[in-house]
Parts: C-alpha cells; sequence; structure tokens
C-alpha cells in the first residue's frame, strides 16, 4: 500500500507544480517568526460561481462560505442560527396586534464595519443586496433565480440609525434561514454599482461578468483563482471574527481541483493538507491507516447522491417508466462499487440529521420507522442480495401498465408483437448525463444485459461537471436538450423548504435561465406551500411541519422524480499537525478552519 501511494505521488507532485505549489514549502511549519502557515484543502473541481444565484456546486458554495462566512444570521457548529459579527441587533415587531406572527424584522448594523477591500459595510449595502435579489427580472436575464420576493414585501433604510427594516409578506417556518441565513451573503454596493455604471450595465450583469471575483466580510479573501486549478485566499485583516469571536490563524488558503484518483495519495503523501467528505471504501481505509500523520472526523452526511430525472421531458414523464428504471439500477451493487461499506440507503432527500425523520424515543443517525416506512426500488431476496429476476418483473409489469394507456403522453409508449418497448416508434431509450467520477460505477450497473433484460435502453455520457450542470439546470439551448436523466449530488439547508427547490414556480422554460427545480417535478403545490407557511413560533407549527414534511417525503419517494442512490458515513481526513479542527454534518470545514491552526 505505502510503496504503491509514494509512486502515485510522483506524479501527484507533477500535477501540484504550477497550480499554487510554490506556497507549499511553508504548509504546515511553524519555524522561524513570522513564517507564513499555508493549508491546501484538496476539492473537486469548481464551476468558479463563488456569487449565490447562479449555477451551484458545493465547491463553490465552499469558497463562497470563506469570502463571506454568513448572511445577516449566520449558522453555528449545532446548526442552529445567530446574529453575524458585524450586525449589533435583530429586533422583531407586528404591523398589526392581531397578527400571529412578527412580520417586522430590523436589523442594525454596527459602527465601522469594512469589507475586505476596505469599503465600509454598513445598512445601505444591506438594503442594496436585498434590493439586488428582489429585482427578478435583471436576474432572471442573467439566468439566475431568487426565492427573496416571495417573502419579503419591501424594505426601508434608516442610514441614521444603520440599520434597516424587512416587511415580511408573512412568517414562514423558514424565513431565518432562507433570507436571512447562510446564503444570502451581503453585497459590497459602492463597488457593485460603479462597476455596472462604468460598463453601462446593471449591477446583475456586473456580478454576473465578474463571477470570480467577490469581496466580502468572511474569514478569507480571494487573491487568486486559475479556473479548474486552484483558489489562494489569504486572511481577511478586517474579519470581525464568528459568532464566537474566532478570527482564522492560518494565513493562506489554498483550495486545490485535486484529480479524483490520486487525491488520497496526495493527502497521505502531505501533498495536500486535507480532504473533506471521503466516502469510499478504499479512500477511508487508507487515511484510517495513516494514524500517525493524518486525523479524522465522522459524521452521516447532510445530503446525498441520486439520479435526477427531467420530469417534463421525453419518457421520463411516465412515472412508471422512472419507477422502472429505478428498478432495473441495482442501487446496492452501486453503492458496493461507487463507496463500498460506508455506503448508506436513502430513499427519498432526506438525511439522518433531520430531526423531522424521527419519532419520541428514536435517536438521531438510526434507521427510524419513518424511514423504514418508505419504498426500496431494490427487491431483495433472502439473503439481502438483489433479486434481478424479481425486479424485471415489477420493471415490466409497470411498463405494461403504462403502455396500456392511451390517453395523453401514455399514448406514445407503447409496446410491439416481439415484446419491445417503444416510445414513439423508437425502442425505449434513456439518455443518462453523468461525470467522470461516475463512470465505472454507471457502466458496472448498467450492463448492456441488464439493460437488455429490463426493456429500457441506456445512453451514458460522460462530461465536465460545468457541461452537465447547464443540461441539468436548463441553461443549455433547448434544440441541444437530449438528456433524461442526471447524476449527482446534493446538500440540504439548516431548515428544510422543499417549496424553494420543488415548487413548479422553480420551472423556466428550459433555455431561458436556470432553474433551481432541477427534477422539473410538478407536484402538489398545497402541500409545499402548507410546510413553507407552518408556523415556527409555535408547538402547533412545529408539529404541522414535522407531519407535513413526512407527507411531502412519501410523495416523493412514490413518484419518484429523483431516483436516491446513497447517503454517506463521511470523513474528514487531515494533518494532524493541525488542531481544532472541528467538522461535522452542519459544519463544514471553511467555518470549522477558523478555529484550526497548526501545532506550535
Amino acid at each position: 500500500m505505502k510503496k504503491k501511494l509514494l509512486i502515485l505521488g510522483v506524479l501527484a507532485t507533477l500535477l501540484f507544480t504550477g497550480c499554487g505549489g510554490s506556497d507549499k514549502e511553508t504548509t504546515g511549519t511553524n519555524e522561524g517568526k513570522g513564517k507564513p502557515i499555508t493549508f491546501v484543502m484538496g476539492t473537486s473541481n469548481f464551476n468558479g460561481d463563488f456569487y449565490e444565484g447562479w449555477t451551484n456546486s458545493a465547491y463553490d458554495a465552499n469558497i463562497r462560505r470563506l469570502v463571506w462566512g454568513g448572511g445577516l444570521l449566520s449558522p453555528t457548529d449545532k446548526g442552529e442560527l445567530a446574529l453575524a459579527s458585524f450586525v449589533e441587533s435583530k429586533t422583531l415587531s407586528k404591523s398589526d396586534p392581531s397578527k400571529e406572527n412578527e412580520d417586522i424584522w430590523t436589523f442594525k448594523i454596527k459602527d465601522g464595519m469594512k469589507f475586505s477591500n476596505g469599503d465600509s459595510l454598513t445598512a445601505k449595502d444591506v438594503k442594496f443586496t436585498y434590493d439586488f435579489y428582489m429585482d427578478k427580472d435583471a436576474l432572471s436575464a442573467t439566468g439566475a433565480t431568487t426565492s427573496i420576493p416571495e417573502y419579503i414585501d419591501r424594505t426601508e433604510l434608516d442610514e441614521e440609525n444603520n440599520s434597516v427594516t424587512f416587511y415580511l409578506k408573512k412568517i414562514l417556518y423558514t424565513t431565518d434561514n432562507t433570507i436571512f441565513g447562510e446564503t444570502f451573503y451581503i453585497l459590497v454596493s459602492t463597488m457593485i454599482l460603479a462597476g455596472a455604471k462604468k460598463d453601462e450595465i446593471t449591477p446583475q450583469q456586473w456580478v454576473k461578468a465578474n463571477m470570480s471575483t467577490p469581496i466580502g466580510y468572511g474569514p478569507y479573501k480571494i487573491e487568486e483563482y486559475v479556473e479548474s486549478q486552484y483558489v489562494k485566499l489569504s486572511i481577511n485583516e478586517n474579519y470581525e471574527g464568528n459568532f464566537e469571536g474566532d478570527k482564522p490563524s492560518i494565513d493562506t488558503l489554498i483550495v486545490q481541483n485535486i484529480p479524483e484518483e490520486t487525491k488520497i495519495t496526495q493527502l497521505v503523501t502531505g501533498e495536500i493538507d486535507g480532504l473533506a467528505n471521503i466516502g469510499k471504501e478504499e479512500n477511508v481505509d487508507a487515511v484510517l491507516s495513516e494514524t500517525d500523520t493524518l486525523s479524522t472526523n465522522n459524521y452521516f452526511r447532510h445530503g446525498g447522491g441520486q439520479i435526477t430525472f427531467h420530469s417534463d421531458f421525453g419518457p421520463v414523464q411516465l412515472p412508471e417508466v422512472r419507477k422502472a428504471f429505478a428498478y432495473e439500477f441495482d442501487r446496492i451493487k452501486f453503492r458496493n462499487i461507487f463507496l463500498g461499506k460506508y455506503g448508506i440507503s436513502s430513499n427519498a432527500p432526506y438525511s439522518r440529521n433531520m430531526w423531522m425523520m424521527y419519532d419520541k424515543g428514536e435517536n438521531l443517525g438510526t434507521e427510524g420507522n419513518f424511514e423504514k416506512s418508505l419504498t426500496s426500488y431494490d427487491i431483495l431476496d433472502a439473503d439481502g442480495q438483489w433479486n434481478e429476476a424479481a425486479n424485471i418483473v415489477e420493471a415490466k409489469k409497470l411498463l405494461d401498465q403504462a403502455a396500456a394507456k392511451t390517453e395523453g403522453l401514455y399514448a406514445k409508449l407503447t409496446k410491439d408483437a416481439n415484446g419491445i418497448y417503444l416510445w414513439e416508434g423508437k425502442e425505449l431509450t434513456l439518455n443518462l448525463a453523468i461525470t467522470s467520477a461516475w463512470t465505472d460505477a454507471i457502466n458496472l450497473t448498467l450492463t448492456k444485459q441488464v439493460q437488455n433484460k429490463f426493456g429500457i435502453k441506456i445512453n451514458i455520457d460522460s462530461m465536465d461537471w460545468s457541461i452537465m450542470a447547464n443540461n441539468l439546470y436548463g441553461n443549455a439551448a433547448l434544440s441541444e436538450r437530449k438528456y433524461h436523466m442526471f447524476t449527482g449530488g446534493t446538500s440540504y439547508v439548516l431548515k428544510a423548504n422543499p417549496y424553494a427547490d420543488w415548487s413548479k414556480t422553480k420551472i423556466l422554460p428550459f433555455g431561458k435561465g436556470s432553474s433551481s427545480n432541477t427534477t422539473r417535478y410538478v407536484g402538489d403545490e398545497k402541500l409545499l406551500e402548507i410546510i413553507r407557511d407552518a408556523n415556527p413560533s409555535t408547538e402547533e407549527g412545529t408539529i404541522n411541519y414535522k407531519k407535513n414534511w413526512r407527507t411531502w417525503i412519501e410523495e416523493v419517494n412514490k413518484d419518484l422524480p429523483l431516483l436516491p442512490l446513497y447517503s454517506n458515513n463521511y470523513y474528514d481526513a487531515y494533518t494532524n499537525r493541525v488542531e481544532n479542527f472541528e467538522t461535522n454534518a452542519l459544519w463544514q470545514w471553511p467555518y470549522a478552519i477558523i478555529k484550526a491552526d497548526f501545532k506550535k
């Protein structure tokens, strides 16, 4: 094992050269007074979309967390929200005494606050930010989406008091998290307005054009970004600290795009200092064996991986086709290839960090009774193995039921005399877009033999994430649309608001901008509204939120607009020369790095 890792390490060194590698010479050392310390964090590739609202990946989101650290309310290591360090106070009041909830929220900003570029951070920037995201037309013209107008009626600036008052349309269960929490970072209005005026474009267009060079107020600021290679960040001297007042001590961060094939080798040999979200069996075992040089944090992932259907396109418009494909796809085999023993099952968009999954007496992180009640699209034999014959029977039963129907879209699905399923007269075929990390596991699971037995052909195309994202989010040209399904992962927010990502209002015509409803699924809109509108300040509201959220999970599980493939028992691994690097499912590494430091 060690010999193989060292040989691969030569390749890793070559890969690192010219990509910020010169800073690596000082990584992990604290020798010499004033000598800077650099930490290199490995990552998968980012899009370079470092502003909220446009195409998003978890890797872009990590850069945003480093640059901003949160919105008016910032996350804590317990998965809660606290006042951001630049906010002096939050005051809630009612526009009418008869109202059930306080619908007027006022945030007072501390005097003397600054962005990383030295511009003052004031209430004017707060109002500018929310006006920026309330302009749906201007955002849509640049391919961005926003949920802000659904929550806010208007904002009012009090310059003398350095405060902004928000008049909310109504209080929703997720109000604090969705519009004041982690993702609605405050924008530097002076710079953006000056740039937009100079270029004679809208502020939204200017931000889109400068997507990869954001200015924030968080722990770090971007020094250099090289597309598909790395982001180099240095300490923001104007940072006010996190919710506990902590400030970073590691001088430079390099967030380095690392090939999947060499990432563990580069970590073990010291080419990089950390990796987050390790889940594959061989990778976890490799880092756990390096106890002399590496430390690890372990937790259940707050998210999962899935195949997302475009439920408004081609054969997958029919739920029977989606379910038949689910029975064709051996998720157990896939998980064993893709992750090994550290993968766990999931059957809908939930995680075992969500309190709504559990009843009284059940423990967070376990498989509770509600999770057990959901349909699994893997039929198992007595030994717990995937029962191919039984899955074929179920898949063909669904396809036969659909082929027997003649109304609407069902007329397009038929079955010929030879038992071949057809869509619009041609053999039933689904196009699946994947990224390179999925290639082996997908191809070894969806073999030609399996496809022939089940009666659904699958065309599999591997591509870069940014290309797939354009198709997944609906930004590609309509004339180029061809994919029915997409592989990918998702991360969940502190408070689940399915309306934000599943409502039909989130679906834009393909080719007309990003749709946050990536499944393009239209379900029970009223149910989504009930979940969103639950009263967060009463016990009854909390009970109803949990009850209706579960009903929605059951609907998604039944209609299957996405096929969950796995969740993870995650490990974050890093050089043991670093201490106080405490990550968990709701406290990602960009937050935890603030408290981390190299051992003296």
